[in-house]
């Protein structure tokens, strides 16, 4: 039996689908999209979800607006494994949905039409956004077969970094495996559509680590010993995280509650994508259960053009490329640059971290530099700034921190560390910014 829902996983009936503004070409469209989409969601015995997407009205009290539709559907057999080629079944499928988006009489010829490829985490993050954007243009291609102008078409891959189900059970990271078809009233709302979707919290719900993050792997259990005293000269010009780690006095991760997504309220502008009333129930994962999230640019079908989203580089107000640090247990550790743009939160530049061990005791000279991966989430009035480690054999494994938007102030926050005997440990850690 083919499945119909819409976001928040509800049974969709026929009267709910409609969702559209009476005497609005657009909408009508829409509705009739959507009801071929479910007879089509029947007949082929698809896993498809729908939504009617609405932007917040343009002044404050103002009614929704509905921008568009997204049909999101489960790759059941449409591609072969780690392959770009549709199978002779999922072919037909496409050319059946392709139907559904068709040009009708009448119709505006405004809009604006998207697919993205979703993967799961199996594999690497490049490899998945990269096998996730032909997908995409395979699909794309096909709709542009049914007669819809090939400039009014786009597509994107973004590979696994957008979950909709948890990547660590093999029952239920094939859900993520999908394409989505988006069609919106025009090039501008796609912007908007595609800026809002790069980091949008929701996407917080499900990590992107196909292993339960309870245990890291294995380091040598030799700990880092910790002196009150200044450390010699000699000491300092040793390897320092050569197979060792060292103690951020915290605690196992998980034992301790992260709670640091539920800070991260939802836009008031933009599309109205997360309930605000149930933004608080989402279930949301740390750092040390996800991986670096790489998602692709958007791609004009016709002129393989790259689709502008960013109107400006200017950044948020104090996150323009400055060192934030903070003292853990007598060591400091120090992010740098932070860099986060105005629009939607966007990382700017990718830091570095910095360890330097015993800085309480007087060491200044013992530094720990290795590169990282930054993604962030944005909300109304914060910003999540999640920080992966790329060097395993770093002391530090990933870091989420919570910033103000206003007020240039971190809020809250968390390291992840690797323990002597191999456990995911977590501790305090509220940068200021220097």
């Amino acid at each position: 039996m083919a499945m119909l829902t819409n976001q928040n996983n509800q049974v969709i009936i026929g009267s709910a689908l409609t969702g559209a503004v009476t005497g609005c070409g657009l909408a009508l469209v829409y509705k009739s999209r959507l009801n071929k989409l479910e007879e089509l969601a029947r007949e082929e015995n698809l896993n498809m979800q729908l939504e009617t997407l609405q932007t917040v009205g343009s002044t404050p009290g103002a009614a929704a607006e509905d921008a568009g539709i997204v049909a999101q559907i489960e790759d059941q057999g449409m591609f072969s494994v780690g392959s770009a080629t549709l199978s002779d079944n999922g072919r037909r499928q496409v050319r059946k949905l392709a139907s559904a988006f068709a040009p009708q009489p009448n119709q505006p010829n405004s809009s604006a039409i998207l697919v993205v490829g979703h993967t799961d985490a199996t594999g690497s993050a490049q490899g998945n956004q990269q096998l996730s954007e032909r997908r995409a243009r395979a699909v794309a291609s096909i709709l542009a077969e049914q007669g819809i102008a090939r400039d009014r078409m786009y597509f994107q891959g973004a590979g696994a970094s957008r979950p909709i189900a948890d990547n660590s059970d093999s029952q239920l990271r094939g859900k993520n495996r999908r394409v989505e078809i988006v069609e919106v009233n025009d090039r501008s709302t796609l912007v908007k559509r595609v800026n809002a979707e790069q980091n949008n919290p929701k996407y917080l719900a499900h990590g992107t680590s196909t292993k339960a993050a309870t245990v890291t792997p294995k380091r040598s259990t030799e700990t880092t010993k910790i002196s009150s005293a200044k450390t010699p000269e000699s000491k300092i010009a040793q390897p320092l995280y050569a197979g060792k780690v060292i103690d951020f006095a915290g605690q196992p991760a998980i034992a301790s509650s992260w709670t640091l997504g539920q800070a991260i309220a939802p836009k008031n502008g933009g599309f109205t994508l997360i309930s605000k009333a149930n933004a608080a129930d989402i279930p949301m994962s740390s750092c040390e259960s996800d991986k670096p999230r790489q998602g692709g640019e958007v791609f004009n079908l016709a002129s393989g053009q790259a689709l502008q989203t960013r109107a400006t580089t200017d950044y948020l107000p104090g996150y323009n490329n400055r060192v934030w640090a903070q003292k853990v247990n007598g060591h400091l550790v120090l992010i740098s640059p932070v860099s986060i743009l105005r629009d939607d939160a966007a990382v700017g530049r990718q830091p570095f971290v910095e360890v330097v061990q015993d800085y309480a005791g007087g060491n200044r000279k013992a530094q720990i530099k290795v590169k990282a991966i930054a993604n962030t989430y944005e909300g109304e009035d914060r910003v999540l700034y999640r920080v992966f480690i790329t060097d395993q054999q770093a002391p530090v494994s990933c870091m989420d921190v919570v910033f103000s938007k206003g007020n240039s102030q971190a809020i809250d926050g968390m390291l992840f560390y690797p323990s002597s005997n191999g456990e995911a440990y977590s501790a305090k850690f509220i940068p200021v910014r220097t």
